[in-house]
């Protein structure tokens, strides 16, 4: 629980930034952290969607190779390929990164805190 705790204070100090990079960067050293500290991979999945600009190179060069040029079309959609963060939505196509995806991977990881931290409460209380 100590850990939870450190968990929220930190991940609450994180100010989101438009220095993208940074900022996930960031959010996600803090939960690799804590996974690494605690073997508690419930975070494990947050920021899953996101893709940093090698790994969408590579995965344009499948979906090239896989789909031809009309599926590389869709995937890169309007993406900006001066962007080095990227996410992928519901088609697994790119999309920009905005900071409202920053704000609202701040907050998943939050509320999974909370949730946890409720648990053990309401375990302890019992």
């Amino acid at each position: 629980m100590k850990e939870l705790k450190e968990l929220k204070e930190k991940i609450e100090n994180i100010e989101v930034g438009y220095n993208y990079e940074e900022t996930y960067t960031t959010l996600k050293n803090a939960i690799i952290d804590y996974m690494n500290d605690t073997q508690d991979w419930d975070f494990d999945y947050i920021g899953e969607d996101i893709i940093d600009y090698e790994l969408a190179e590579m995965q344009a060069k499948h979906e090239l190779e896989e789909g031809g040029l009309i599926r590389l079309y869709y995937f890169l959609g309007n993406a900006n390929m001066n962007n080095e963060l990227f996410k992928l939505n519901g088609y697994g196509n790119l999309e920009d990164l905005d900071i409202d995806d920053l704000n609202n991977m701040k907050e998943e990881i939050l509320n999974l805190i909370n949730d946890k931290l409720e648990e053990v409460t309401e375990s302890n209380g019992k």
